[in-house]
């Protein structure tokens, strides 16, 4: 199996942890370490442990240059990274995968308990 094989299996397998409620994310503020030095912006931040090694998922914001135009355009890339017990980045997904969109679409979903916040929501029309 191929790292990048390897790196989507791990993916899919965080998905489906946390789909079935196995695997909890935790919004927290991004480490410092992260944005230092940079205007770039993390707008959700999130971590949880699996298998005593912690993970974080985030959307990064950054800023890139287009020549054609000169002028500073915003551009975004989801990334999944290992995290040291003082939440340094040791590694981190070296491209986009599909499967990352997933996962963070999915974990965005647990953390906002938007299915309960929609039910109670719509609750009060029952009562109309």
């Amino acid at each position: 199996m191929t790292p990048e094989e390897k790196i989507t299996s791990l993916i899919v397998k965080l998905n489906k942890l946390t789909a079935l409620d196995q695997l909890t994310w935790e919004v927290e503020d991004a480490p410092r370490t992260i944005l230092r030095g940079t205007d770039d912006h993390i707008p959700l931040y999130m971590t949880t442990k699996y298998k005593n090694q912690r993970f974080g998922l985030y959307q990064h914001r950054f800023q890139s240059y287009d020549g054609d135009r000169d002028r500073l355009y915003w551009s975004e890339r989801l990334i999944l990274a290992i995290l040291d017990r003082e939440d340094r980045v040791l590694w981190e997904t070296p491209g986009q995968y599909s499967s990352l969109f997933d996962l963070f679409e999915t974990a965005r979903k647990k953390v906002s308990n938007i299915e309960i916040l929609l039910d109670e929501l719509l609750s009060d029309d029952d009562e109309l």
